[in-house]
C-alpha cells in the first residue's frame, strides 16, 4: 500500500495518495484523503505516478483540508467524494469550514457517499473502515486500512500532539478519549498518517503524547 505524502497550503496540511499495488496495465487507482489546496500539484503528483483519482476522503471539514476538491473533481468527474453527512454539510458552508476568516470562501460540492460511523466500505482496491472521532470538528472521521495497519487520522491526533479543541463544536474531553480508544483497538505498529505533520506509530503516541498520559 504505497503513501505518497505532500504538504499543501499555507497551513502546511497533510494530503495523502494512497494507492494499492494491482496489476493494471491504464494505470491504478488511487485515493486522495484531504485534499487541502494546490489541485494542480495534486492531480499533477497523482499522473507522475501512473495513477487516476477514484475516491477523494475528507476527515473533516475545515477549509485547509477541503480547499482542492473542487480542483480535482474537475479533472477526475467521475471520482467520489467520500466523507460523513456532517462534513459534508459543514465543508458546503464558508462559515463553518471557516474559510470566510481566511478571505477566500470555500464551498466545497456535497459528498456522492455519505458514511456512517463504523461503517467498511472498498476505494482504489483498498478495504477502508470509517470510525467517527468527534471534539476537533463536528462529523470528523479517521478513515483505518486493516489489511495494512495504517490509520488517517486528520486533524485528531498528530506526532507527540493531538488537535485544537477551541473550534466551534469542538471538545476536549471528547477528543482525548476517542483517541484514546482509537488508538487501543488497532495494532500497536499501525502507522498514523495525520492532517498535520510526520506520520508516527500507535505505540509510540500511547507510551510517549503528553496529552494522552
Amino acid at each position: 500500500m504505497p503513501v505518497k505524502t505532500i504538504e499543501v497550503g499555507d497551513l502546511a496540511a497533510c494530503c495523502h495518495i494512497v494507492s494499492a499495488d494491482l496489476p493494471n496495465h491504464d494505470g491504478n487507482p488511487c485515493v486522495i484523503v484531504d485534499p487541502g489546496a494546490e489541485p494542480e500539484r495534486i492531480a499533477a503528483e497523482i499522473k507522475k505516478s501512473g495513477l487516476w483519482l477514484e475516491a477523494v476522503l475528507l476527515t473533516h471539514s475545515h477549509a485547509d483540508h477541503i480547499g482542492g476538491v473542487s480542483g480535482l473533481l474537475a479533472v477526475w468527474p467521475e471520482a467520489v467524494l467520500i466523507c460523513s453527512a456532517e462534513t459534508s454539510r459543514r465543508a458546503g458552508d464558508p462559515a463553518l469550514n471557516l474559510s470566510v476568516y481566511l478571505g477566500t470562501p470555500i464551498v466545497c460540492p456535497p459528498a456522492g457517499r455519505v458514511l456512517a460511523d463504523g461503517e467498511d466500505f472498498s476505494a482504489a482496491g483498498l478495504g477502508w473502515r470509517a470510525v467517527e472521532l468527534l471534539g476537533h470538528d463536528p462529523g470528523e472521521m479517521v478513515y483505518i486500512l486493516e489489511d495494512a495497519k495504517a490509520v488517517f487520522t486528520g486533524d485528531t491526533v498528530f506526532a507527540g500532539s493531538v488537535g485544537r479543541s477551541d473550534f466551534p463544536g469542538g471538545d476536549g474531553g471528547a477528543l482525548i478519549d476517542g483517541i484514546i480508544r482509537l488508538l487501543k483497538s488497532l495494532p500497536p505498529s499501525a502507522v498514523i498518517f495525520p492532517g498535520h505533520g510526520p506520520a508516527t506509530r500507535v505505540d509510540r503516541e500511547l507510551a510517549q503524547n503528553p496529552f494522552l498520559a
